[in-house]
């Protein structure tokens, strides 16, 4: 027997393919399916492991579906625009096309050398004009549709690529691909306008089978908030007593909470607001002001709004009017409001918002609390509501009394409740809420002598059934905390004692008899400091709008204000215009007056010139291209000029799997009958990291054009999942500059591309990470030694149905792993396929004779991890033609059963005997 020797094998076989074209996509009447992989950028390092594990997964699924009977689309193509080329360029004096191209063909060897099954004739090039002409194309419908508009607007740049990036390519305030600090600038660009399509985004999640942890995310990044506009009059000064007239000036925010508004005590506004230079004649402290504004110029969006300490400066010479209130309120700049979120204002309520909290603790502003924490008592509670009682209101306090002797504190045990409580009791009409603590704690238990440490600000409501009383309480409380001053103590009553027991307890003992929320909620404040209440609750100290749940009271405020209930959201507009060159040009030109026009479809490609000077200046390349304008003016004349930046490259990202089902047409970027034949793509595996820009670009994309009728699907990718990173053996991402990456070509030229494969998928979940260890991979290489070994060694009979002369464990092993390994594959659980395939051999390395059917069929199981060796295999096996058009097998359900099971009987514990019975008993 020849020894393994994947080398050998794997040269051979993929040099068959190739010469039978046997991965270029034929054209049948099979049931359509679209496998796609995220395409890569050909940077000068190659493939990564990275790559070997979702292009591995996704050739599995390919070939699992091929096997299935289904006409698979499975192409690939480049990203090939993009910053590394020209940086590199700069560096060298190489056209980045030169480059580009050179990197794309060692992908290509790269690919072939795995044994992917990629359709490579039907390739695309981001930065080939036949591909982006169509980028062109299609930006010009967005432009004709109203899709896309040139404006001036503050964006990031990135002073080290010398280029404005999207928001969505901002990582912690540095640029995602070089990591230099962010800075804002202002400039003309274009933008597409995917705020106009954020509804659509938000409700397309729930149709498409994505990893939820991916929908989660892009729904946050979207950042929907439903609330209300309202409008803050702006008057200057002071307002004279009595007069009620208003200045032009308003500001107007958005907010989730306009239910809070009676509790609004200050406004912000972001430095970036208009009302600053509207009203600079009226700000007495204007220089101050501008001063800070520009301090917060030099900050980005992600500094002003970490987790710090909050800075801002009152505007002097400017009040709001609350219009709930009609009081004055201040007006501060501060930078954690961002211009370009809502309306660059809020209002601030301090009571409910740990943001305007710390402000106002801060600054020493108001606080007020219109939202009260509610409870009611629930049904299986001593003390639930009865719907045949009548509802008093009642105002109560809770004195929390500590003795600070022994730091216990004082409980109220209610046998009748079953519950422990603070001293509690009724607050008389006019009675101080301090003088009527002290009241309740001398009279429930005896102590006289207080001292005040604290008056909670919070109010608490509560409802129950006071049993003793044969009503419902409507119970609104505050708290007061005393310390004991001395010991000594009057007599209770007996009716004060028939009620409760007065305990003192441990705190610790108190936090575990505390039960009800409206006494927790005051001892977590004890324990941990007042903290603001943003929850749900019941309406005070707003008007006529007391008592309502807060979900009432929002529409309710809203329209008593004239405010109007809508939403906003946190996703911008997408800025694509990059001062980069290797990018596909924006087919637009300007005349002599300024118009934007786009060049017309006669005149794509609009090509990228080549007479350009690559060093980044920080304006774009192409404005020194002569080339450039002399094609500008004499197409359009004298006086025309052409717009000079170029497309992000996720522009050209957003649309390619629509290319790939015909990539030779010349006419259309894909036919209407490819459209339908093949679109939307049904399976999409690549990595996490493209939530927020590929993913949701490509997302945008697709749903601007069928609101543009251009297609008929509006989502892009069906079904999606990310693979893991794969890291080194101390649990480090592999990157070129910590020198631990680990390269494919090594890892075949030493083990093979199907024992790299099969490590690959059986190192963990394909959405886990991989930790990267060399010895799993002789592992697996083991394994395909074994198989080698099982069709070489063992007498391989050619059996009907019974197969007499074959061991019946086998058989019946046999249909649990075709089960098992559909079933994987299925549900992308590869390791554990590759684990099921691996005790089947195992268990075949101890037969003396295999049915050669079913062991062919094996062969087709584990043909989608390892081609190579099992198309070498099926020749040996008598297989006609590749294996990959043969049929996938499928297992007797009858098969599956065991005939026999053992039972363990134990008594007490003990064993004392094993019985065999039927497995269907």
């Amino acid at each position: 027997m020849d020894k393994y020797n994947p080398n050998k094998i794997e040269s051979k076989w993929q040099e068959k393919w190739a010469r039978d074209k046997e991965y270029v996509r034929k054209e049948n009447e099979r049931e359509k399916y679209y496998m796609l992989d995220m395409f890569p950028y050909p940077s000068g390092d190659g493939l990564h492991m990275g790559h070997t594990e979702s292009y591995t997964a996704s050739d599995i699924i390919y070939r699992y579906k091929r096997l299935n009977g289904f006409n698979v689309l499975h192409p690939q193509g480049f990203d090939s625009f993009g910053l590394p080329a020209e940086n590199y360029a700069i560096k060298t004096g190489v056209h980045p096309k030169v480059t580009t191209e050179k990197n794309a063909a060692n992908y290509i060897v790269q690919m072939k050398m795995l044994g992917l099954g990629h359709d490579l004739e039907n390739m695309v090039y981001t930065s080939r004009p036949d591909y982006y002409r169509w980028t062109q194309f299609l930006f010009a419908k967005f432009f004709e549709g109203g899709l896309v508009e040139r404006k001036t607007d503050t964006i990031n740049w990135c002073p080290s690529c010398n280029t404005g990036i999207a928001n969505e390519q901002v990582e912690d305030s540095k640029c995602e691909r070089c990591g230099t600090e962010i800075e804002q600038k202002e400039i003309p660009g274009w933008f597409f306008k995917i705020t106009d399509f954020a509804d659509e985004l938000i409700e397309g999640l729930d149709k498409i089978d994505w990893p939820e942890h991916t929908k989660k995310n892009q729904r946050n990044w979207i950042g929907k908030s439903e609330g209300a506009k309202i409008k803050f009059s702006v008057i200057p000064g002071k307002r004279s007593e009595g007069k009620e007239s208003r200045e032009e000036e308003s500001l107007e925010v958005f907010t989730t909470r306009p239910d809070t508004l009676f509790g609004a005590t200050y406004m912000v506004i972001a430095p970036e607001h208009q009302l600053i230079a509207n009203t600079k004649q009226q700000i007495t402290n204007y220089k101050e002001v501008e001063e800070y504004i520009q301090k917060a110029k030099n900050k980005t969006e992600m500094e002003r709004q970490e987790n710090k300490e909050k800075t801002g400066i009152k505007i002097e010479g400017l009040k709001a009017i609350n219009p709930a209130t009609n009081e004055e309120i201040p007006i501060f700049v501060a930078d954690y409001v961002l211009g370009g979120y809502g309306t660059g204002a809020i209002m601030a309520v301090p009571a409910h918002d740990a943001r305007d909290y710390e402000f106002a603790i801060k600054f020493n502003l108001p606080i007020k609390q219109v939202v009260a924490p509610f409870w009611q008592a629930e049904n299986d509670w001593y003390d639930a509501v009865r719907e045949d009682l009548e509802t008093v209101e009642r105002r109560l306090v809770y004195a929390l009394v500590k003795n600070p002797k022994d730091n216990k504190v004082l409980l109220l045990k209610w046998p009748g409740y079953n519950t422990h409580t603070f001293i509690v009791g009724g607050v008389e009409e006019g009675e101080d809420l301090v003088e009527a603590a002290r009241r309740e704690v001398l009279e429930e238990t005896g102590y006289k002598n207080l001292k005040l440490i604290k008056e909670y600000n919070d109010e608490v409501h509560v409802k129950y059934c006071a049993v003793h009383k044969n009503q419902n309480r409507y119970a609104m409380a505050k708290c007061i905390q005393f310390e004991l001053e001395d010991e000594e103590r009057t007599k209770v009553s007996d009716d004060e004692k028939a009620k409760h027991e007065a305990l003192w307890v441990t705190e610790e003992e108190a936090e575990k008899l505390l039960e009800y929320k409206n006494f927790t909620y005051f001892w977590q404040m004890y324990k941990k400091g007042e903290e603001v209440f943003v929850g749900n609750g019941n309406i005070i100290n707003s008007g006529d709008f007391n008592g309502l749940d807060v979900t009432e009271a929002k529409e309710k405020i809203t329209k008593f204000v004239g405010g109007e209930m809508t939403a906003t959201y946190r996703l911008r507009d997408w800025s694509m215009s990059r001062q980069r060159y290797w990018g596909a040009p924006i087919p637009i030109v300007y005349s002599p007056e300024g118009e934007a026009k786009y060049v017309g479809d006669e005149n794509l490609p609009w090509l990228l010139p080549e007479d350009v000077d690559f060093v980044p200046t920080g304006e774009s390349p192409l404005k020194l291209s002569k080339e450039l304008l002399e094609r500008t003016e004499k197409i359009f004349g004298k006086g025309w000029t052409p717009e000079v930046d170029t497309m992000d490259t996720f522009v050209c990202s957003s649309w390619y799997f629509l290319r790939y089902p015909d990539t030779k047409n010349e006419q259309e970027y894909c036919s209407e009958e490819k459209l339908k034949d093949w679109l939307p793509v049904d399976f999409y595996i690549g990595g996490p990291e493209h939530t927020y820009m590929h993913l949701l670009y490509a997302r945008f994309w697709v749903k601007a054009m069928h609101r543009l009728g251009m297609i008929d699907f509006d989502e892009p990718f069906m079904k999606l999942r990310h693979q893991g990173m794969v890291l080194d053996k101390q649990g480090v991402k592999m990157s070129k500059s910590k020198g631990n990456v680990v390269n494919p070509n090594d890892m075949v030229s030493q083990f093979g591309a199907d024992a790299t494969r099969l490590y690959m998928m059986f190192a963990g979940p394909l959405e886990d990470d991989v930790m990267w260890n060399e010895e799993g991979v002789k592992g697996v290489y083991r394994f395909l030694e074994k198989t080698w070994k099982v069709f070489n060694e063992i007498e391989m009979i050619d059996c009907g149905p019974d197969c007499r002369g074959v061991d019946e464990a086998i058989l019946g092993l046999y249909h649990k792993t075709i089960k098992k390994v559909t079933d994987d594959i299925e549900n992308i659980s590869f390791n554990t396929a590759i684990s099921a395939m691996m005790i089947f051999v195992n268990e075949c390395l101890k037969q003396e004779k295999l049915p050669a059917p079913a062991m062919k069929n094996f062969l087709i199981l584990l043909s989608p991890y390892a081609p190579h060796i099992t198309e070498e295999l099926w020749v040996k096996m008598g297989g006609k033609g590749s294996i990959f058009n043969a049929k996938w097998p499928k297992y007797d359900e009858a098969m599956l059963k065991d005939e026999l099971i053992k039972i363990v009987v134990q008594v007490n514990g003990k064993l004392r005997d094993t019985l065999e019975v039927d497995a269907d008993i």
